[in-house]
């Protein structure tokens, strides 16, 4: 017990032992998230994430060195300043495409919450750093089917379709519309040199109809070259 009690003095007090520790535990915190992203595909991986930890962790050891040997300095005016600055950051990770695609919205979340988990463990809030990782792990990978379900009850989503002519288009939206879909947004994309045209809509349906339903209707149709879903909005 007195060496469990001394390793904890050791580990929250300034010196090498406790700075080394806090940087690799903020460097291993950023880890566990990165990976869960990069695993989708998102551009802030493993090392983004690392870094934006322990960042944030020097951050809040340089603001607690200066109070301790100087007696000068507010450690959280620094870490205020981390996390109104990451926003740049998150900014940066979501892209956004054509009027029905935005990605990086978790991704950006997450960064800044990673360096928040930093700013928790280069404080020496080991508990708090470490349950945060475990929260925000469990919210980004086993919450997902959870999110989706939810996302597919309200049965919005999005389609590209091709069509032979641009005076097609109508068509297709009130066959849309006499499904019982309702189309909140449209985008025509591009006109091919066979006088073919391309657009991308956003279709609400009732929870009671299926959205295939409407993707099998128009790819009979003969005017239609093309019908997908698209994804407007991803993690």
């Amino acid at each position: 017990m007195e060496t469990l009690r001394e390793w904890t003095a050791i580990l929250h007090d300034m010196n090498m032992v406790s700075i080394v520790f806090r940087i690799f535990l903020a460097a291993a915190c950023g880890c566990v998230l990165g990976i869960e992203r990069a695993k989708s595909n998102q551009s802030a991986g493993m090392r983004t994430y690392m870094l934006v930890c322990i960042g944030a962790a020097v951050v809040m050891l340089t603001g607690q060195y200066m109070y301790a040997y100087y007696q000068a300095g507010d450690p959280a005016r620094l870490g205020a300043q981390v996390i109104s600055g990451i926003g740049f950051l998150g900014a940066g990770s979501i892209m956004t495409g054509r009027k029905l695609e935005v990605r990086g919205l978790t991704t950006a979340a997450g960064l800044w919450v990673a360096a928040c988990i930093g700013l928790a463990i280069g404080i020496g809030f080991y508990s708090g750093g470490l349950l945060g990782t475990l929260a925000v792990y469990l919210t980004v990978s086993w919450l997902k089917p959870v999110a989706y379900h939810f996302s597919r009850e309200c049965n919005t989503f999005g389609l590209y379709i091709e069509v032979q002519a641009a005076e097609y288009l109508p068509v297709v939206y009130r066959i849309i519309e006499g499904e019982g879909g309702y189309i909140s947004e449209k985008e025509i994309i591009g006109y091919g040199a066979d006088g073919g045209c391309s657009t991308i809509i956003s279709v609400r349906l009732p929870r009671i109809r299926n959205s295939d339903e409407i993707v099998e209707i128009l790819s009979v149709e003969k005017y239609v070259k093309v019908v997908r879903f698209i994804n407007y909005c991803t993690d």
